[in-house]
Order: C-alpha cells, then sequence, then structure tokens
C-alpha cells in the first residue's frame, strides 16, 4: 500500500511493498518509484492516475511489479482518493493485490481459447456451437463467411433463421434429436448474396454435461457441393446410358421380329420376354426402385431372364413377407442377376437338366445374440462346375459387392455338382422390419409358413 500527492510524488510506502521492491529501494525514496512497473505498464499507470487525480473517482488495473528477484509479478492495483478523515492533506491511497496465479490461470485460458479458435478458423468446415434451443453461440470464420454473419457480432440469433426455409423442418428435427443427446445428420444449402447456392453436410453431435443432460451442441457443416453436382452429373449419365440402352434392346427386338418368318413364333415371345426383363432389371437398378421390396420380389425381378426355361426348373422357399431395407435389396439383386445370367450361360439353366434353388431363412446368429438373414442359390443337375481360372466383373459383383456392408458373410463355391452361394448379415441391416424373437429359427430352412401356402398355393414358388 503506498499514499501518493496530486503530483504524482509519493509520501508513504509499507512494509510489504518495499519488500517486494528490494534492489528498487531507492526508487521509492524519489518520484521514480514507476521505475518499479513493467515498462508496458507505466504509461498506463500514468493515464490512471492522472485520470483519477482529475475525477476524483476509484480505479482499478492490472499491472506487473518488477521484484528483487527480476521476476514479474501481476498485482491488482487499485487507486482511489484517501479518506478524508485520515489525512490533512490532498493524498490518494494507493493498494496492490497479488493476483499473480489467477492471472496466470487467465492468461493460459486465453492461449488455449486462441489457439483453439485459430485451428476452428483454419479449416474449411463450417463450425458452429449451438444451444439446445438453436440459438448460435459461436461461429467460426468458414461458417461466418458461408453464412453471411459478421464475425463481431457477438451471434445469439437462431441457428435456423440463416438457412434457407425449404430446410428447416430438417433442420428442426435434427436438432430435436441432439438435444436428446443422440447425433443427427442433414443435408442443407446456402445461397450467400452474389454467389452460387453451396450444398453441406451437417453433422450435429451433443456435448454432454457430467449428468449426462445435453449441454450444448456442436455442428459441423462441410460443403460437399462439388460432391453434389458430381452425383447430378452420374445420375444424368446413368439415365442417358440406361436410356440408350433400352434403345438398343428395342432394335435388337425390331431385328428378330423382322430376320424370322413367324414374329408370333414362341421362341420369339419368350426372347422378347427376356429383353424386356433385361430392360426392367435395368430401370430398377439406375431408378433404384428396391425400396419395399420382399424378398420373394426381388428374387422374381432379377430372375425373370431365364423366362423359357421350363418352370420346375426355378425353386424359391421362404417367408414372403420379408421385406428389405433399399440398400440390401440392391447389393442383393446385382448378385443374383449375375448368378441367374451364369446359370443360364454356364450353369444348371444352360442344359434341359439343372435346377436352382433359391430359399431364405432366419437363424440365431450361433450364440451371438445378433439374429441373421441368410439366402443361398444352389445349382445341381447343370454341366460339371470347376473354379474359373479369370475373375471378371460378374464374379466381383456376386462375391465381393455384398462384402461392402459391414457384418455381411458371403461364400461363392464352384463345386462339381453346381455353384453354391450363400450370403449371411444381420437382420437389422438387411430387413426393413424388425423381426420377433420367436420367428427366429436356429438352423435350416423355414418351414413354418410355405411360400406357396400365402402366394401360390403349394411349398414351393416355381419360375
Amino acid at each position: 500500500m503506498g499514499l501518493f500527492r496530486a503530483d504524482g510524488r509519493y509520501e508513504f510506502f509499507n512494509e510489504a511493498w518495499r519488500e517486494r521492491a528490494g534492489i528498487y529501494a531507492e526508487h521509492f525514496l524519489s518520484s521514480r518509484w514507476i521505475e518499479c512497473l513493467h515498462e508496458a505498464d507505466r504509461h498506463v499507470v500514468h493515464e490512471l492516475f492522472a485520470k483519477s487525480f482529475a475525477s476524483r473517482n476509484a480505479y482499478d488495473l492490472d499491472i506487473r511489479l518488477v521484484e528483487n528477484t527480476g521476476a514479474r509479478r501481476w498485482y491488482r492495483l487499485r487507486l482511489q482518493p484517501a479518506p478524508e478523515s485520515a489525512c490533512e492533506t490532498d493524498l490518494w491511497l494507493c493498494i496492490l493485490r497479488d493476483i499473480h496465479q489467477r492471472k496466470q490461470r487467465e492468461i493460459d485460458m486465453e492461449r488455449r481459447l486462441t489457439a483453439q479458435s485459430s485451428m476452428l478458423d483454419a479449416t474449411r468446415d463450417c463450425i458452429k456451437l449451438i444451444s439446445t434451443d438453436g440459438t448460435l453461440m459461436h461461429m467460426n470464420k468458414a461458417g461466418c463467411a458461408a453464412l453471411s454473419v459478421n464475425e463481431a457480432s457477438g451471434f445469439g440469433m437462431k441457428w435456423l433463421s440463416l438457412l434457407p426455409e425449404d430446410i428447416h423442418e430438417a433442420g428442426e428435427e435434427a436438432l430435436r434429436i441432439a438435444a436428446s443427446g443422440q447425433s443427427s445428420r442433414f443435408p442443407g444449402m446456402s445461397a450467400a448474396p452474389g454467389e452460387n447456392v453451396r450444398h453441406w453436410d451437417n453433422m450435429l453431435t451433443p456435448l454432454l454435461n457430467r449428468r449426462g443432460e445435453t449441454e450444448t451442441i456442436l455442428c459441423v457443416s462441410r460443403d460437399v457441393t462439388s460432391q453434389w453436382e458430381n452425383e447430378r452429373r452420374i445420375e444424368l449419365l446413368l439415365q442417358e446410358l440406361n436410356h440408350r440402352s433400352k434403345n438398343m434392346l428395342s432394335v435388337v427386338q425390331a431385328l428378330i421380329r423382322r430376320s424370322v418368318p413367324d414374329p408370333q413364333a414362341d421362341f420369339v415371345v419368350a426372347l422378347e420376354q427376356r429383353l424386356v426383363s433385361i430392360a426392367r432389371s435395368q430401370d430398377m437398378l439406375v431408378n433404384g426402385e428396391w425400396v419395399g421390396m420382399t424378398v420373394c420380389e426381388l428374387v422374381r425381378s432379377q430372375t425373370t431372364i431365364v423366362g423359357d426355361v421350363h418352370e420346375k426348373r426355378i425353386i424359391v422357399r421362404g417367408d414372403p413377407g420379408l421385406r428389405l431395407r433399399a440398400n440390401a435389396a440392391g447389393m442383393l439383386g446385382l448378385a443374383l442377376h449375375e448368378l441367374a445370367t451364369n446359370a443360364l450361360k454356364y450353369g444348371a439353366l444352360s442344359n434341359d437338366r439343372g435346377v436352382v434353388t433359391i430359399s431364405w431363412t432366419l437363424m440365431d446368429g450361433a450364440g451371438t445374440g445378433c439374429p441373421q438373414f441368410c439366402l443361398r442359390w444352389v445349382e445341381s443337375g447343370g454341366p460339371e462346375v470347376s473354379s474359373p481360372r479369370h475373375r471378371g466383373f460378374g464374379t466381383a459383383i456376386i462375391g465381393r459387392n455384398p462384402l461392402s456392408r459391414h457384418g455381411v458373410n458371403v461364400t461363392h463355391a464352384f463345386e462339381r455338382s453346381g455353384v453354391r452361394w450363400e450370403v449371411s448379415a444381420p437382420v437389422a441391416d438387411i430387413l426393413a422390419i424388425t423381426v420377433p424373437q420367436a420367428s427366429v429359427e436356429t438352423t435350416g430352412i423355414r418351414a413354418e409358413q410355405p411360400l406357396a401356402d400365402s402366394v401360390l398355393g403349394s411349398s414351393s414358388v416355381l419360375l
């Protein structure tokens, strides 16, 4: 503590201040006392004294004092007029309180926050901190640029108000899910003035407190405009390719009709059915028409290319009510189509005696607690089979494409009696509905409800 006159000269320093000063003690006996302060703080202290003397108000300031060890230590400076009852002259009371540890923590925290802010600003992703009610609490530089928000605005506005209205519903649902403690995701758009529309992949992650409650929500938005444009371009090219392929099939169909004496002959009709089946299968692939299909419908659609084969040579067994997830239907559909094509060209359907048995069942997962869906394709009675020397694209579709999904196991064996293909995967990943535990069997083909009983009236479906 010290006492000063209005002209800045000292009147008194207590013992604690003198001990801190050490080798600078002589300065306290002159007007050079201010040299005990860190040189960066001296000018600010001068201004503070002048301001206090002029206004006769009290002021506070954080300063650094150079101690007798040469170390610089933080203090809280309090300058105020001395109580009139304590002295007869015009004096100011100067009090220093040691705040070094607290100040160091503040400085360290500020450095970390600055580093974190710099890291966030270095990324091109838009990163936002959102309250559970959707209020924007903070956003990095990329986010401010994308949504035309001033970085110095202090935020506080509703986050969804910055987005186009047509994605508000999806955003509100994602926000609701994140606020409940689960991660969520939705596609979005932004359109800054004078710029093209940008597409975003928004990922919302709840940040939980110690009680496990959602306190705030971290939203990371990644610019996927290039990906979105590429997907639209690929979609257009696929549609064009599909259109040209169907035109080619139509030309082939017309050439067949013009090249035979009787366009209504049985073999011509059968051939045309195959062409139509190929076109339909291609439509399903290109347009993604797999949604809501049952396993039975999928098998039918992908094996109709063998339309003129005797009806008893493709046998299908399984529960007709099992519906597939769209992605799983697409994965299995491609494999079944290739298997049917190969069977017609080289396998059991290439002669007049071979048979293909397609069956599906549910199994208990061998004690794993995860029910499994199993689909089998077994050929018999065809030409003797051997493993191919060269594995082309079709083999990759049959053997490796299903493996692109997590938890899927595939067996593709070339046995002498015929090709055997089997795929198994967790029920939750394959089927669109949850199967009651009671309907899950431990082994073998499902027999409690033959397909024929609900569809065609026999124990098997014959294609």
